[in-house]
């Protein structure tokens, strides 16, 4: 065995450890504690971090297939290397200047130590992204099938096969059920899942409970669908023979063996083309020296007809089949089952999946936030907040518009406001009323609140979603009750209009609506009425007032629906 290597007989592991500085660690540790180093701590440390990434990286690979190990023992080994590069390099940061508590505050060299100090901070901030690494390895071969991978329908053809098996045992132990009463005995059901479907019976609000309740078949067969689709989408590209043609300016290319859409441009595009070629979705890629997306008829579609990239001659415009996209709404919808692997700018980054409808969207949703990843602890990223994973977005007809719209960050959905940038977005009803559905039906937990301040976009805070104004659809949440509540009494009468009272008055309104629950909604319903009857000739109050009524209409109170609220009772009095 090599020095260095160190073979895990057990698991079969090779674990690479690459060398750390000694004399660094001893003299930074001089210049910054009272204790003595002791010799070959640092390297000790080194390798029980290392030793804890590989015992994560064999945990990985017994639950994904082995074609995926290759691809963790490289993410494991370039872990061990950056890590003692980063080691060795905040040694010799933290060895530049002693510290005060060591060299005292006479003659301290201030300046020095600032820049010490932000070195260190640079250093901790790639540590932060090594641990990065580790995040990685667990999400590796745990997304979707892409359809850069070569075996990908042979994969589709194996993933259908187990969704038609499980949706056939679902139908059987439901009608085990319907013709026992019970799901004793049932040969489909190991004793813990037996004993896992009955505690969900028991939770569950339907006066006649069943083992798989509709929406479990109903989810199920969306996915079966999906895939059927995508295999014969895969299967029918893979016989369809792509050419690329010639714009003014550059030449679209098709590179079937990358399954890329490339873009080569004569000269640098200017800085408008650049954003056409982004908000088109390619990306630039210095590798190749071209923009690129994946190769689909999608990406075919949207190419054609960006103004940027249309082609020279007619015979190069064939008719490109428009990709499906959701009924009577114009809008479709795509997953990307872990948005970190695109931010990490990681090697098998998580595809985009594609849906034409929103039950097909919401089934593989439903499917994948479940997986661990999504709910696992994380570093910030650099705007401080949770990095997001799995993510559902929206995209037009035309492939000109695309926007995510919801992110599930350490556990929590969060509503995505991208859309309100878009004008074409924005203003567009349908897309306002699949938001409403989509807050209906998946749910969301926390929103992100930008404002402009001397003109700069800024983050103010990630808040509950429940508390959030949402002037753009219909939620029937306190924070849009409260503001469209805020909207009709200043149609009514002359209140004071400055931003400190109107957070005043809706932070106010919210507290009530949380507190009364839905009687305290009813209560507002009678309100909004009686405004309606006293301002019937104002057309504003009246649509107002009508749209507040529907939205009061909907709430329901989280948790509280049914818990019957008590009055306190008075004590009476012993003289009486």
């Amino acid at each position: 065995m090599f020095p260095g290597y160190r073979r895990v007989r057990r698991r079969r592991t090779i674990i690479k450890y690459y060398p750390i500085n000694e004399e660094l660690a001893h003299r930074a540790n001089e210049m910054n504690s009272f204790f003595s180093y002791v010799p070959g701590r640092a390297i000790q440390s080194y390798r029980a971090e290392v030793d804890e990434a590989a015992a994560l990286a064999e945990r990985q690979k017994q639950r994904v297939d082995p074609m995926y190990h290759e691809k963790i023992d490289s993410l494991l080994d370039t872990y061990a290397r950056k890590l003692a590069e980063n080691i060795n390099r905040r040694n010799e940061i933290a060895a530049r200047v002693p510290s005060i508590l060591i060299a005292g505050g006479s003659n301290f060299p201030v300046r020095k130590k600032e820049k010490q100090n932000q070195a260190d901070a640079a250093a901790m901030k790639e540590w932060q992204q090594i641990r990065g690494l580790l995040d990685k390895i667990r999400g590796t071969g745990r997304g979707g099938i892409s359809a850069d991978d070569p075996e990908a329908v042979q994969k589709l053809k194996l993933k259908l096969a187990g969704l038609e098996q499980e949706q056939e045992r679902m139908k059987a132990v439901n009608a085990y059920y319907r013709k026992h009463k019970t799901l004793d005995g049932c040969p489909q059901l190991t004793p813990d899942e037996v004993e896992r479907r009955k505690a969900a019976m028991a939770r569950d609000w339907h006066p006649e409970p069943k083992p798989y309740p509709s929406f479990h078949l109903t989810n199920n067969s969306a996915v079966i669908r999906q895939t059927k689709k995508r295999i014969e989408e895969l299967s029918q590209k893979a016989e369809t023979e792509y050419e690329g043609w010639a714009f003014d300016g550059g030449e679209v290319k098709m590179d079937r063996q990358a399954n890329r859409l490339q873009v080569f441009f004569d000269e640098k595009p200017d800085r408008d083309t650049c954003s056409a070629m982004r908000h088109g979705g390619f990306r630039w890629a210095p590798s190749v020296g071209a923009w690129q997306r994946q190769l689909t008829n999608n990406a075919i579609y949207a190419a054609k007809h960006m103004d940027c990239l249309r082609p020279l001659s007619m015979e190069q415009l064939e008719p490109v089949q428009e990709p499906a996209q959701e009924s009577g709404s114009g809008w479709g919808f795509y997953i990307i089952a872990d948005l970190k692997t695109w931010a990490d700018n990681a090697e098998n980054r998580s595809p985009l999946e594609h849906f034409p409808s929103f039950e097909a969207a919401k089934a593989r949703f439903d499917e994948l936030r479940g997986e661990p990843y999504n709910s696992e602890p994380a570093a910030p990223g650099p705007d401080g907040q949770p990095p997001a994973r799995l993510t559902l977005g929206l995209e037009s007809a035309d492939g000109m518009s695309a926007a995510d719209i919801l992110h599930v960050r350490q556990g929590e959905n969060y509503l995505v406001t991208d859309f309100t940038r878009s004008e074409r977005l924005r203003d567009d009803p349908a897309v306002m009323d699949i938001l409403a559905q989509v807050s209906r039906e998946i749910g969301f937990d926390r929103v992100r609140v930008w404002e402009r301040v001397d003109g700069d976009r800024q983050l103010l805070s990630a808040i509950p979603f429940a508390e959030w104004e949402n002037p753009h659809f219909a939620s029937s949440t306190p924070g849009r009750i409260a503001a469209q509540y805020c909207a009709l009494l200043h149609e009514c009468y002359p209140l004071p209009t400055d931003a400190e009272t109107h957070g005043g008055q809706i932070a106010e309104i919210v507290k009530y609506i949380q507190k009364e629950g839905k009687r305290g909604a009813n209560q507002m319903a009678l309100a909004v009425a009686g405004f309606g009857a006293t301002f019937s000739d104002n057309a504003a109050v009246q649509k107002l007032a009508s749209s507040l009524m529907a939205e009061l209409a909907q709430y329901n109170e989280p948790g509280l629906d049914e818990v019957q609220r008590q009055k306190p009772k008075h004590k009476k009095s012993p003289e009486r």
